[in-house]
């Protein structure tokens, strides 16, 4: 059966690799535009924990406020805490560098000229609230957290299988090779959650991404992490925690 999922998905990824004299980061920050047409896909079993038959997305209090606004988080000495969505995540403690609001910014407007959406849309629906990469030198992860307004957002398991094949065409489509997106079950804050991995090979190298939602009303905090192995995709993840 097909079924018209969510009204924008916003999948921003940053691809990272290690190369002579510095890090050499390309950013890629594309929309997943809503269509009737989704179909029904397949995926491998998770690897991921299993505790339940049908894992749902996280949710926290439901808030009737619909401007974007109200859903962004606070920067304090490089801590980010957003109390709608119940998360925390520390830079310094976990040697996480923060991007400035200028470098976001631009993030932000590559995202627009390649989606093709107006800056109004974009201003009303869709918005990075934080980006951070690791300062370990070789093998650098990075995490973002972006809040977005959901026309139509995902509960479960089931409907969140039915975007993997949209999202893995269009990683094929951006000239990404060797592309896999899977969705499955993951662990967060403490809490089972729906999640999506996905891998892609760009050159050299492979990077690997998790991705987290939560939810609350009509807007959902897209957590991803990034990095070039599985283990530290994982664990720039789990630098993440609960306020409460």
């Amino acid at each position: 059966m097909k079924k018209n999922i969510f009204a924008a998905l916003l999948f921003l990824t940053l691809a990272v690799t290690a190369c002579s004299g510095g890090t050499k980061a390309e950013t890629l920050a594309e929309s997943t535009q809503a269509e009737s047409t989704v179909e029904e896909t397949t995926t491998e079993e998770p690897t991921t924990e299993e505790t339940t038959t049908q894992a749902e997305v996280l949710k926290q209090d439901t808030h009737t406020e619909e401007d974007i606004q109200y859903y962004r988080g606070r920067k304090e000495n490089s801590v980010y805490t957003n109390e709608v969505f119940n998360i925390k995540f520390d830079a310094p403690a976990n040697n996480y560098k923060m991007e400035t609001r200028e470098n976001i910014a631009q993030m932000r407007d590559i995202f627009i000229k390649q989606s093709g959406i107006s800056e109004e849309v974009a201003d009303e629906s869709i918005y990075m609230d934080v980006y951070a990469t690791s300062e370990n030198g070789t093998g650098v992860s990075n995490v973002n957290v972006v809040i977005e307004k959901m026309g139509t957002p995902f509960e479960n398991e089931t409907e969140l299988e039915k975007v993997v094949a949209r999202l893995q065409e269009q990683y094929k489509a951006a000239g990404m090779v060797n592309v896999s997106v899977e969705s499955g079950k993951a662990m967060f804050t403490g809490k089972e959650t729906i999640a999506m991995s996905a891998t892609d090979t760009t050159g050299d190298y492979t990077v690997y991404r998790k991705q987290i939602y939560i939810k609350s009303g009509n807007f959902m905090a897209i957590i991803t992490a990034s990095s070039i192995s599985e283990e530290r995709a994982q664990k720039a993840l789990d630098t993440f925690t609960a306020l409460r």
